[in-house]
């Protein structure tokens, strides 16, 4: 699949089959994660990959959006340190795409999953005191019933493209 067919045709994906996910393909994803740009090549992400049903359960309440976790085959946690500054969650956004986009090639779903309660999937986790875990990532094979969400699709570009000032 080249890059312009996945960003076409990628979407988020909340329910999974049971089918887990090759060690190969779970590699290739975090591998495409941590080959993500950063600002000054700072690289401020590391990655807790889970796989244990309990583990995943515990980590779904953390946040107010996150029942598709339990579902998944493997939770990648993305992990900053706790005083971030902003531009290093555009680099965590890098690293989420990059990853998302690998596992799209592969045939396996993904979605995001916003931590409100980062201190809960920190404590999950057994993170440092430094370290917080905001956002997640649930992969897995999309379920054959599994059906995107139509939230009204994407704007026309004309609609937010401005060429040479607003």
């Amino acid at each position: 699949m080249d890059v312009k067919t996945a960003i076409q045709t990628k979407y988020a994906v909340r329910d999974f089959t049971d089918q887990p996910l090759p060690k190969e393909v779970i590699n290739d994803i975090l591998q495409a994660g941590r080959r993500a740009q950063s600002s000054k090549n700072t690289q401020p992400w590391a990655f807790v990959v889970l796989e244990d049903d309990a583990t995943l359960e515990a980590l779904s309440k953390a946040g107010d959006y996150t029942s598709h976790i339990p579902k998944a085959a493997v939770v990648i946690c993305i992990v900053t340190q706790k005083n971030y500054h902003a531009w290093e969650a555009y680099d965590v956004g890098q690293a989420s795409a990059n990853m998302q986009l690998a596992a799209w090639e592969a045939g396996v779903g993904s979605c995001i999953a916003a931590f409100h309660r980062p201190d809960q999937a920190s404590e999950v986790l057994k993170l440092p005191a430094d370290k917080t875990c905001w956002i997640a990532l649930s992969f897995g094979y999309p379920s054959p019933d599994f059906k995107p969400a139509k939230m009204g699709g994407r704007k026309p570009l004309d609609d937010i493209t401005h060429w040479g000032k607003w």
